[in-house]
């Protein structure tokens, strides 16, 4: 039997699974432009994918995921960063740490650390930063 109260958060972090779904894209989109298309090394067109990414991310787990219409989107942005600090440090590290041990694909790696790195440290941390439009 599932508990009811279990169920906005399975909600949430469906939804937040969606938004980034949209984020990686935009990531993957423009890393592979810049590699693909301008010749950019890898390691290098990693930053700006991962700046684009993160915007996205915070626009739409504020509003999409956790449906958080508050107006402190300065406060909520500073403590976003924090986490995206954390996370963008990791997203880095990790990505060339495989990148320089492995001859997988750039963006099948690009899959793998960014999702290690959701769900180990972006999703939990950002629940203490959204508060859904019920409990605001």
């Amino acid at each position: 039997m599932v508990n009811p109260s279990f169920l906005p958060g399975l909600w949430i972090a469906t939804r937040s699974a969606a938004v980034g779904a949209v984020a990686t894209a935009t990531d993957l989109v423009v890393l592979a432009a810049l590699v693909s298309g301008l010749g950019v090394a890898p390691r290098v067109a990693s930053l700006p994918a991962l700046v684009l990414g993160i915007g996205v991310q915070f626009v739409g787990n504020k509003w999409f995921a956790f449906g958080d219409r508050s107006r402190d989107w300065l406060g909520q942005g500073v403590r976003f960063l924090g986490v995206e600090m954390v996370a963008f440090a990791a997203n880095l590290l990790l990505f060339d740490l495989v990148m320089a041990s492995t001859t997988l694909p750039y963006l099948l790696v690009r899959l793998m650390t960014t999702a290690t790195v959701y769900f180990l440290i972006c999703l939990p941390l950002w629940s203490r930063i959204f508060k859904p439009q019920e409990n605001a």
